[in-house]
């Protein structure tokens, strides 16, 4: 089945409409923002991470993982959803349609929020290169987490581990000194992210980070093969 631009723009327009009028996804879309703008109050330095990382990760983790989460699991509640896997819409126009309104409303909140913090003289398209990774495996997450739960409230509670774990994990583990709990952390993709931030923080380039980048990459890939699977047995289940 060919991919069909007309079937895929007509469920961007539907998403993103659906969305700017959902009080609850504006809301998850303010929270990192209203973040950023407390960190840019205290004083920073190049070896802070928080007044970086902190807000592109919650920026990432809430658009990227709740909102997608939420706009699976509203067309679940609705009904919908069955029509459009069983319409002849492919998985990829589906999903990308499905998604496309998520990177829009990611990338305003990231560009806002990394403009409210401030960026150091770090390399911005790797930076860039990063996000745009950890963004694809969060919103894999996202839509995992809405084929789940069965209504768009529930969403929230179902992702809220991926907050907690991926993200706050990365950021408080390393303080407890637990060797067992931190070569897990290790392995996850924020955790990656934050290394590599930090290596560009120190003024490192691509030969410093490109095992980040691998690491990103893979976890995009089986992130992404997993959605695609989730959603065909999503599809054929009654």
């Amino acid at each position: 089945m060919t991919f069909s631009m007309r079937r895929f723009r007509a469920m961007v327009t539907k998403e993103w409409k659906d969305g700017i009028r959902n009080p609850h996804i504006l809301l998850n879309a303010g929270m990192p923002i209203l973040l950023a703008v407390l960190f840019s109050q205290k004083d920073n330095n190049a070896e802070d991470l928080t007044f970086l990382a902190i807000p592109i990760l919650v920026a990432i983790s809430i658009t990227g993982a709740f909102v997608q989460a939420a706009m699976i699991a509203e067309e679940k509640e609705k009904n919908t959803l069955r029509a459009l896997m069983l319409s002849p819409a492919s998985k990829l126009e589906v999903l990308a349609g499905k998604s496309a309104t998520t990177v829009l409303f990611a990338i305003l909140v990231i560009a806002v929020c990394v403009a409210v913090s401030g960026v150091p003289d770090v390399n911005l398209m790797y930076l860039s290169i990063m996000t745009l990774l950890l963004l694809v495996i969060f919103m894999a997450f996202g839509t995992l987490i809405g084929l789940i739960a069965r209504t768009a409230s529930e969403s929230s509670i179902v992702g809220l581990p991926v907050l907690l774990v991926f993200i706050f994990g990365p950021i408080f583990v390393p303080g407890f000194e637990v060797p067992a709990l931190m070569d897990i952390i290790r392995w996850l993709p924020s955790h990656q992210f934050i290394a590599a931030v930090q290596e560009l923080l120190q003024g490192g380039g691509l030969r410093q980070i490109q095992g980040h980048l691998l690491q990103l990459t893979v976890w995009m890939v089986l992130t992404g093969a997993l959605c695609f699977a989730a959603y065909s047995r999503q599809r054929y289940e009654k």
